[in-house]
């Protein structure tokens, strides 16, 4: 088969050779003849004031008509050389159409094509607004996580935690928070501070952020436990305290936390109470204690667990005046 195919070329090739010159010469013609086109072509804003923004972004493209020799069209067809700008120049605020002198055909490498029609002119308008700057908090979406023996020490801490933001005056106002990108991190065993990034897609792209370089802050430490006795539960609210009490009226406390925190607790700092009225309201004479403890421990448990709600007996006649 190899042999058929070289021997065809032998035979051939003054025909063949030929050929591609007239290919050549027709495509050299064909070429530098004059010819029309349309193109897509990106969209640049230029001479915008700087105390004004755009309400709305611009179109990212529009179809154009352009004339010029086929070789030049092809060139920037392939090297996406070429594109439009619409001058604001002078434009006042509110929404204004855009007139056809206002577009721009930018072709430095190819001078000699000319822009014939905007395809989308008829119905091309630009809202332009007072522009203002504000500072919006930044919303964390982290799944973080200690690894087993170890726990986190509060909420990680996004630094900075909110963002400087400017844009058109309507559209800033409409923008409570900016998020962030979901990340997990897992398995954590030590304190870290990691780079984390916002999440832009439900912006527009004519709201200008002053910095995006953010970081989360997270501190780690060992996990503990530590065992206050004696701690006591209070009964709060309105009752007749020579009556009513709460059994047993002390209790044993565990909590977990982080080595340097647990430190830090004493039993004063612990506070166990159940309010009265509960016991009516739920209709049960045990009830779990609400626990405040002014620190961010990882847990904590008490034994036991639920409290009796006593009523002592009066001698006859007690209440009678």
């Amino acid at each position: 088969m190899p042999e058929k195919i070289k021997d065809f070329f032998v035979k051939h090739s003054l025909k063949l050779l030929a050929l591609l010159c007239g290919c050549l010469l027709w495509f050299g013609v064909v070429s530098r003849e004059e010819v029309r086109t349309e193109m897509e072509l990106p969209v640049r804003i230029v001479n915008l004031q700087d105390n004004m923004a755009l309400v709305y972004p611009p179109p990212h493209s529009m179809s154009v008509q352009l004339e010029g020799k086929a070789i030049s069209l092809i060139h920037l067809k392939i090297n996406r050389s070429a594109s439009l700008e619409i001058d604001l120049k002078g434009m006042p605020l509110g929404q204004s159409k855009v007139a056809s002198e206002q577009i721009r055909f930018i072709s430095p490498s190819m001078p000699e094509v000319k822009m014939l029609r905007v395809r989308q002119i008829n119905s091309l308008n630009i809202e332009l607004d007072t522009r203002i700057e504000a500072k919006v908090p930044v919303q964390p979406r982290l799944h973080i996580q200690a690894a087993p023996g170890f726990t986190l020490l509060g909420e990680p801490d996004i630094i900075p935690d909110s963002v400087f933001i400017s844009g058109a005056m309507s559209t800033i106002s409409k923008i409570k928070h900016i998020p962030t990108k979901e990340m997990s991190i897992t398995n954590l065993k030590w304190s870290n501070s990691l780079p984390i990034q916002l999440d832009l897609s439900s912006l527009h792209s004519i709201v200008d952020i002053a910095d995006t370089s953010l970081f989360v802050q997270i501190q780690i430490e060992p996990l503990e436990h530590k065992i206050f006795s004696g701690i006591p539960v209070r009964l709060i609210g309105n009752f007749d305290r020579n009556l009513y009490a709460l059994s047993p009226a002390k209790a044993e406390v565990e909590i977990s936390g982080g080595k340097e925190l647990l430190s830090r607790v004493n039993p004063q700092d612990i506070n166990l109470y159940i309010e009265f009225s509960r016991f009516s309201i739920e209709n049960t004479d045990e009830l779990r204690p609400t626990v405040h403890i002014p620190y961010p421990i990882t847990s904590w448990h008490i034994l036991p667990d639920k409290f009796r709600l006593t009523e002592s007996i009066r001698e006859f006649g007690e209440d009678i005046e």
